[in-house]
């Protein structure tokens, strides 16, 4: 082995290379990790190719072009799957387009290793002394083409793909990426040159030392413009794991740059996002744009559909200024706030229902104190009076129609009243079988005739078709009393009152219409929000809004829904169906 400057220009920056590229692998990640796997594929070229034209005999240049072919063969595929990666082609990077980049490679290191049985890669290799040391003499064969043609083609779309992707970013980024492209573009210069024939003495392949010219470069871009500075490495490791949505724009409003997590929260182009402005975006959301336009920190709430689920997100705009405070662009933050929306409105729907619990807990209270005390009280003290002689028998007697009405009020109001407390208290059963609902009927027109004749009212019951239905009886009783006692309250001399069951094939249609005082809108909105509030009939009688809430309640929990029409001094109608046997209630 003997020395020349060709090779000791080969071994020192070889080495050189060498030695920066594994301090890179050891502290970098990701797609710049390729690219120093690269450059140690170059330096490994370099260093064997040193050795080559350090040897005298022949045998030993065979040997070192075969270790020379270790790095040679798989520079392009590692360059190419650098830009691949670096440009974040999410569709690509995946085993098998790996694989399948490296076929070539694998074909020509296994052609190369084994040429002096086939001479497939070189035709004929010799030794050409004519010059100041031994050099090995070259006639190339068939699949060498194919391995130089199959070089150029990964460094020309490794090139477009950086060009592509990168050409509407910031001016820094756009500066390091032609960089880049300008560094690849050496090798591929003194290549073509080589296999022009254009070679120091006939024979020198100038392609490794080229890469001593992408070095000088490369190590401009690290001092410049920090090209593998590990701070924006860990940035975008950061950024790639945050659970938030990153958009960046530049003063144009074009994106320039976002993190996975965008596409978890809205609909958008995977493929060519980058340059897309945010109008083409979201094109009917002119706040955005006006918000970018004030250049200056804001939030607000947006909502948006991903897979056809609602969603709510929290927009925040961070603008971004440089020296001299010039406007660089601004970084769009999309935050999932939809399970916070969702509790938030849930606690104020829990805090409007518990408000609504404890007013009507107060109308209890009220009830019991006033309406329930009321007439017991008046009861008690008509007996003790009748009792000490202060009221004569014959007085007493005249008053029992008054005071049966009364007890008749008691009565219905002390059930509602309970069966309210079963609801509240967890104690309540619902046992659901099969009766006739036209007979129950019957048995509620006999209860309520008498008290509809004494004002004046008429009560018309119509039954049509099989009334057999599916409910629980004692809360479907309760519903027909409620809904005819509030028809005869709301209704005087010359009204008339309807009851009626209708066979729907699967269900049972109930009505209660009466041509009564009717409603005003606003009361008629309240009982149909299941809002409680407090009435007074026709002769006076005071409703206390109780026995409506339940009426809804026990409809719903028999697989019907209350349905309420009225109008103010014409009359009102309630209706509900009830099922005719078993069903899944949703």
């Amino acid at each position: 082995m003997e020395l020349n400057v060709f090779s000791v220009i080969l071994l020192a920056s070889g080495f050189t290379v060498a030695g920066i590229s594994s301090v890179l692998i050891s502290q970098v990640r990701g797609s710049i990790r390729w690219f120093a796997i690269t450059m140690i594929s170059v330096s490994l070229w370099a260093v064997a190719y040193g050795f080559e034209l350090a040897s005298l005999e022949f045998d030993r240049m065979l040997f070192w072009i075969k270790i020379e072919y270790l790095g040679i063969s798989i520079v392009p595929a590692t360059f190419l799957w650098f830009c691949i990666t670096y440009s974040r082609m999410d569709k690509l990077t995946n085993k098998l387009i790996f694989l399948l980049i490296l076929i070539i490679p694998l074909i020509t290191l296994l052609l190369v290793w084994t040429n002096e049985w086939h001479g497939i890669y070189y035709a004929q290799t010799s030794v050409d002394t004519s010059g100041p040391f031994p050099m090995l003499a070259i006639t190339v064969g068939p699949w060498y083409y194919i391995h130089v043609g199959y070089f150029y083609l990964c460094l020309l779309a490794g090139n477009a793909i950086l060009l592509i992707r990168f050409k509407d970013l910031d001016p820094v980024y756009r500066r390091q990426t032609y960089l880049l492209i300008l560094a690849s573009f050496f090798p591929w210069i003194f290549n073509i040159f080589y296999m022009l024939g254009l070679r120091p003495f006939g024979h020198i392949d100038l392609t490794p030392f080229s890469f001593l010219f992408l070095y000088l470069i490369v190590g401009f871009a690290l001092l410049k413009y920090k090209l593998f500075d590990f701070k924006p490495i860990v940035r975008d490791t950061i950024i790639e794991s945050l659970d938030k949505g990153i958009l960046v724009v530049d003063p144009k409003n074009r994106i320039i740059d976002f993190n996975p997590f965008i596409f978890k929260l809205l609909e958008l182009p995977k493929w060519r996002l980058i340059g897309k402005k945010i109008s083409e975006i979201f094109p009917d959301r002119e706040e955005i744009e006006k918000s970018l336009a004030h250049r200056k920190g804001e939030k607000f709430e947006i909502l948006t559909i991903k897979s056809g689920e609602l969603k709510h997100l929290q927009l925040s705009l961070s603008p971004i200024f440089g020296k001299n405070q010039n406007y660089m662009g601004t970084v769009l933050t999309f935050d999932d706030i939809s399970d916070g929306r969702k509790t938030a409105d849930q606690i104020k729907k829990q805090a409007e229902e518990l408000k609504d619990l404890n007013q009507l807990k107060d109308k209890i209270f009220s009830i019991i104190s006033h309406d329930l005390k009321g007439p017991i009280f008046g009861l008690k003290e008509l007996i003790k009076m009748t009792r000490s002689g202060l009221v004569s028998q014959q007085e007493f007697f005249d008053l029992m129609p008054e005071i049966s009405k009364n007890l008749d009020s008691v009565s219905i109001l002390m059930e509602n009243l309970l069966a309210w407390a079963s609801t509240q208290m967890q104690g309540e059963y619902i046992v659901k079988k099969q009766f006739d609902i036209g007979i129950q009927m019957d048995q509620h027109l006999e209860l309520f005739g008498k008290y509809a004749q004494d004002k004046g009212i008429s009560i018309r019951l119509e039954k049509e078709g099989d009334l057999q239905v599916y409910a629980d009886r004692n809360m479907i009783d309760l519903i027909i009393r409620n809904l005819l006692s509030n028809a005869i309250k709301f209704c005087s001399k010359g009204d008339q009152i309807l009851l009626s069951a209708t066979d729907h094939i699967n269900s049972v249609f109930i009505q209660v219409i009466d041509t009564g005082t009717g409603m005003t809108h606003e009361n008629l909105e309240k009982l149909r929000m299941g809002i409680s509030f407090t009435t007074f009939g026709k002769n006076k009688e005071k409703g206390t809004g109780l026995g409506m809430v339940l009426v809804r309640d026990y409809i719903v929990k028999n697989g019907g829904v209350l349905n309420i029409s009225s109008e103010l001094n014409k009359g009102s109608a309630f209706s509900f169906s009830l099922p005719k046997q078993n069903q899944l209630i949703i």
